[in-house]
């Protein structure tokens, strides 16, 4: 998209470490970038390497002057599975927009029996206490289905595309991904944007 007169969105994306969040936020950022929208991007990673919580916030647009998303503001938050979609809730604005895969990683806390994880409904029934707005898919069978389950993140981002919030088309952000990934994982990570585009959009 060439134009540049939509408002600034905020995105929050929430994973732990492993998962590609950074990844994703990077190429979110990139792909911005490369319709010439301006961009900011931050990142709040503790024990990544570990399993920790991972946060990264991306701002699109004219009014986007630093990378933090306070509570509230939030235009789309996108989950790499349901607790971590919980966890970063409040930073959602009224009616905005959840983009959540439905694949549970247990935290180590409940791998340990220290904790105990809540069920679907009532993370739903939390999420719905703010917007109704909610697409759900399972990013780690389509990445499975692409060829790789590392390729989860670029489920997700296609699927952020789709959801048409952002000023970023598919082709851009396949050519990014095609940039980012070079050789033997283009095919793998370009068929994940695939199916996670065609998962929102049918």
């Amino acid at each position: 998209m060439s134009s540049n007169n939509r408002n600034t969105i905020n995105i929050v994306i929430s994973g732990v470490g492993g998962q590609g969040v950074l990844t994703l936020a990077e190429l979110l950022a990139k792909a911005a970038l490369n319709e010439s929208y301006n961009v900011r991007v931050g990142e709040i990673h503790g024990m990544a390497q570990r399993g920790g919580h991972v946060v990264c916030t991306v701002r699109i647009g004219p009014m986007a002057k630093g990378p933090i998303v306070d509570e509230g503001f939030a235009d789309i938050l996108v989950g790499f599975e349901p607790v971590e979609t919980l966890r970063e809730i409040s930073r959602i604005k009224k009616d905005g927009h959840v983009l959540m895969s439905s694949h549970i990683q247990y935290p180590v806390a409940v791998s340990m029996g220290k904790a105990e994880y809540p069920s679907i409904d009532e993370i739903t029934s939390n999420i719905e206490k703010l917007t109704s707005n909610i697409t759900e898919l399972d990013a780690m069978n389509l990445a499975k289905e692409a060829g790789s389950s590392r390729a989860m993140n670029m489920v997700l981002f296609g699927a952020i595309v789709a959801t048409d919030l952002l000023p970023i088309t598919k082709e851009t952000a396949i050519d990014v991904v095609k940039k980012k990934f070079p050789g033997k994982f283009e095919e793998i990570n370009v068929k994940a944007i695939e199916l996670g585009f065609s998962k929102v959009v049918n």
